[in-house]
C-alpha cells in the first residue's frame, strides 16, 4: 500500500512536479550567491536574508521531492525511464538534506549551498533526461509509445526506425553537442 494517492501527480495536463521543480533548482543557487555575500558584507541583514533564501529553497526543494516520488511510484518499472528516474530521485533527495544543513547551520550553510547548486545541476541534468530522452511525462511522446507498440505488434517496425533516424538526424545536424 502507498502513502501516496492512487490517481497520477498531473493537474490538467501538466505534471506538478515538473511546476515545483524550478524552485529548487532557481532558489539554491541564488541562495549560494547571497551567502557568499553575506559572508563578504558581514551584516546582521545579508545574513538573515541568506538564512531566509535558503530555507526557502529547502521548502521548495522538499516539496519537488515528495511530488517527485509519488510520481516515480506511478512508473511502470520496465519503462526505460525508471532506473534514470530512481537516480533523478535520489539526487534530489540529497539535495533536500544538503539544503537542510543549509538551513540550519550557519557554520556550514556556504559549503551546503554549494553542494546543493551542484546537486541541483546534476539532478536538473538526469530530470531533463527523463523528460527530453525518455518522454517521461510529455503526451505525444505517451502517445507514440503506445502507436510504437501497436506497429511493432503489426510488424511495421519500418515506420519507427524511419521516424528514429529523422530524429537523430535532425539532433546531429541542429543542435549543440548533440546526444550519443
Amino acid at each position: 500500500m502507498s502513502v501516496f494517492p492512487e490517481k497520477q501527480p498531473v493537474v490538467r495536463g501538466h505534471p506538478i512536479h515538473a511546476a515545483l521543480s524550478d524552485g529548487p533548482a532557481a532558489l539554491a543557487p541564488v541562495a549560494l550567491l547571497a551567502q557568499v555575500w553575506s559572508v563578504l558584507r558581514r551584516s546582521d541583514a545579508s545574513r538573515a536574508s541568506a538564512r531566509s533564501i535558503a530555507r526557502f529553497a529547502w521548502a521548495s526543494a522538499l516539496a519537488a521531492a515528495v511530488v517527485g516520488w509519488w510520481d516515480w511510484t506511478k512508473m511502470p518499472r520496465e519503462h526505460p525511464a525508471w532506473r534514470p528516474a530512481t537516480v533523478h530521485g535520489a539526487a534530489n533527495s540529497a539535495l533536500v538534506g544538503v539544503l537542510t544543513v543549509a538551513a540550519v547551520s550557519k557554520r556550514r550553510r556556504t559549503k551546503a549551498l554549494a553542494a546543493a547548486s551542484a546537486l541541483v545541476l546534476g539532478g536538473g541534468w538526469l530530470g531533463g533526461r527523463l523528460v527530453f530522452h525518455h518522454g517521461w511525462r510529455v503526451r505525444p511522446a505517451e502517445e507514440f509509445e503506445i502507436v510504437g507498440k501497436a506497429l511493432e505488434d503489426t510488424g511495421r517496425t519500418d515506420l519507427l526506425a524511419r521516424a528514429r533516424a529523422e530524429v537523430d538526424a535532425y539532433e546531429r545536424k541542429e543542435t549543440y553537442l548533440p546526444p550519443s
